[in-house]
């Protein structure tokens, strides 16, 4: 006797929530339908045997098409026993690796990852993790702050520490500021390792980032990751120790040169620093007491006038806007550099003219910009080390007339450079 087939059905869930829901009853389901049948067959092999019959178990297996339901159900209870048996930090540590839906499908199966879920510390909130794409774009941002102010509330009155927080609001346009401020207060605290923090570009000057969350020791203390999306970032003298700070990334972010002093003086442990469409910015000072940056990428400052480096481990640095006045001191590992100007000419003598005497070490150099209105000198200085150099050129010239720039000029790299083993020129 073989176990009747249910048919399958076709169903379409408006949210993730309710496809879980609807996963877990029909596991449950599942489950009891195969005990129900192991204990039938049990007692027909008894009865079998009891009668005198001479039917096998092999014979009975095959009857039933082959698939040994006791033993695949076994299975099943030693997996779920292996987890339980493992130790909740090893757990732990397995649960905060899966992304946000991942884990909540594995809570949905299994009791271990169940507990995990109750205290899972890494949080990715948007709207698609949270189910929300079925909601039109204009109704989303209430179900959005809704389900986040829910989530960040009950692991706060819990006592779940967060470790990482994304939070994605796109959607959000003219979220109150008390919200945002509830939220980061209740999350960045002792503990505390990542924060990323996007939002609608509308938000970027009504919406001041509380930085008084990092007053606390505890929280600068544990720090590690910092992405701030369009917001006003002003932080003062009343910043708590940055520690542990690797990486900072500003994004459409208002600030003050000011502001990053304070920010630089209390994290000499930054690695790595980039600075997108901060239009507030005029001069951009590296200190030397950050001695393990390694990268800085600095794009899109239309303000910014003057840069000063003093960073002594600085190796790659990326720099497009209009050229600044540059002041590199110290600077012996810089080894890869890429300029970029496209809305102005001069890249290339620019970087003729000055780079030698700021990037002597440079290995790696791309220059990206549009036609020069002055063809590139031939001088003595040298680059000693240049291996690869790349150059993307758009040439701009009245339609019908041949372009104004002398690309034979271009040989001053070359010949600046004897330890050259590629170069690459692209031409638009």
């Amino acid at each position: 006797m073989s176990p009747p087939r249910r048919r399958r059905h076709l169903c379409f869930f408006p949210s993730r929530s309710v496809a879980i829901l609807h996963a877990v009853n029909r596991t449950r389901h599942r489950h009891r339908h195969r005990h129900r049948w192991c204990w039938l067959r049990k007692r027909h092999t008894a009865a079998a045997y009891t009668s005198g019959s001479k039917a096998s178990s092999a014979q009975i297996n095959h009857h039933q098409g082959g698939t040994d339901i006791p033993q695949v159900a076994a299975e099943n209870m030693k997996q779920q026993t292996l987890f339980d048996k493992l130790p909740d930090d090893i757990l732990h540590l397995i649960h905060s690796l899966l992304p946000i839906q991942d884990a909540a499908c594995a809570a949905c199966v299994s009791h271990a990852f169940l507990r995990s879920w109750r205290c899972y510390s890494k949080l990715i909130l948007k709207d698609c993790a949270l189910g929300l794409n079925h909601i039109e774009f204009e109704e989303r941002k209430i179900y959005l702050i809704d389900k986040v102010d829910k989530i960040l509330k009950n692991h706060h009155d819990k006592g779940v520490k967060v470790e990482t927080l994304s939070l994605i609001l796109t959607p959000c346009t003219n979220i109150k500021a008390s919200y945002l401020d509830r939220w980061l207060r209740r999350t960045v605290k002792s503990g505390f390792k990542d924060l990323y923090l996007e939002m609608p570009l509308s938000m970027k000057k009504i919406y001041k980032f509380p930085c008084s969350v990092l007053s606390d020791e505890g929280a600068a203390s544990s720090i590690q990751f910092l992405n701030i999306g369009s917001c006003t970032f002003h932080p003062t003298s009343t910043l708590g120790s940055l520690a542990r700070l690797k990486t900072v990334r500003l994004s459409f972010v208002h600030t003050t040169e000011e502001g990053l002093e304070h920010l630089f003086s209390k994290s000499s442990t930054l690695e790595e620093l980039r600075i997108f469409a901060c239009h507030g910015i005029i001069c951009l000072k590296i200190p030397c007491t950050m001695r393990h940056l390694k990268i800085l990428d600095v794009q899109l400052c239309s303000m910014l006038r003057v840069v000063e480096i003093d960073a002594p481990n600085l190796c790659y640095f990326n720099y497009d806007s209009a050229l600044p006045e540059f002041y590199v001191r110290n600077c012996s590992q810089l080894k890869h550099v890429q300029l970029s100007s496209a809305r102005s000419s001069g890249v290339l003598f620019y970087a003729r003219t000055i780079l030698p005497s700021i990037a002597w070490n440079v290995e790696s150099l791309i220059l990206v910009g549009r036609s020069e209105n002055a063809n590139t000198p031939l001088l003595q200085s040298k680059l000693p080390h240049l291996k690869n150099l790349e150059i993307r050129l758009r040439a701009v010239h009245p339609k019908g007339s041949p372009p104004s720039y002398d690309f034979f000029s271009l040989v001053s790299f070359l010949d600046a450079s004897p330890a050259l083993e590629s170069f690459t020129l692209h031409v638009k």
